[in-house]
């Protein structure tokens, strides 16, 4: 079944990142170890937020006007609104990112684990998309909410909402179904 894992891994790697596969998974171990979280917890979370793609900013928005003609746009209906995605270089990102941080009414969601721009400040932004960076600061988030929330299912929620109250738990079902079908059968 770890040979399943790393398959996935592999198979959503994207040609766009400069880390391999095996980048990945070596730094979503590391930050396990050094935040004492399960890495398959870690692992289910980069798989949903950004099937693995390290160079990926995304954000929700009423309209579609946002170009930037160095990378590649993608939009998708979202809750009467758009979801809107880009993906491409490193550097190409980091500008976008700053011209997208100047409007405040956008929540925008940053590299591998998919940190919110509520979480991050804008001398982050040179490092926002280094993966070791990235990884460890999402894990850091995420044993924040461990720390104010009872169960995994509501810390799980909060990575995702932020701290406030959960009425649905839609991403924390979306990641039991994606850790299911990957680990269900492994017994470590």
């Amino acid at each position: 079944m770890k040979l399943y894992a790393f398959l996935c891994l592999l198979f959503f790697y994207n040609v766009y990142a400069d880390y391999t596969p095996l980048d990945i998974a070596y730094e979503l171990k590391e930050a396990s170890i050094k935040h004492n979280i399960d890495k398959r917890v870690l692992y289910t979370i980069a798989k949903i937020e950004s099937g693995f793609n390290p160079l990926i900013i995304s954000f929700v928005s009423k309209s579609t006007k946002y170009q930037f003609n160095q990378l590649t746009k993608q939009v998708s209906n979202y809750k009467n609104q758009y979801l809107i995605v880009f993906k491409g270089s490193e550097k190409y990102l980091k500008e976008a990112l700053k011209i997208l941080l100047q409007d405040k009414e956008l929540k925008i969601d940053v590299g591998l684990m998919q940190i919110n721009s509520t979480n991050f400040k804008e001398d982050e932004i040179d490092k926002i998309f280094n993966l070791s960076y990235n990884i460890d600061k999402s894990s850091k988030i995420l044993k924040s909410c461990i720390a104010i929330k009872t169960t995994l299912k509501d810390s799980i929620e909060c990575y995702n909402k932020g701290t406030r109250k959960i009425k649905k738990y839609n991403y924390f079902n979306k990641f039991k179904n994606s850790y299911l079908k990957d680990f269900s059968n492994i017994n470590d």
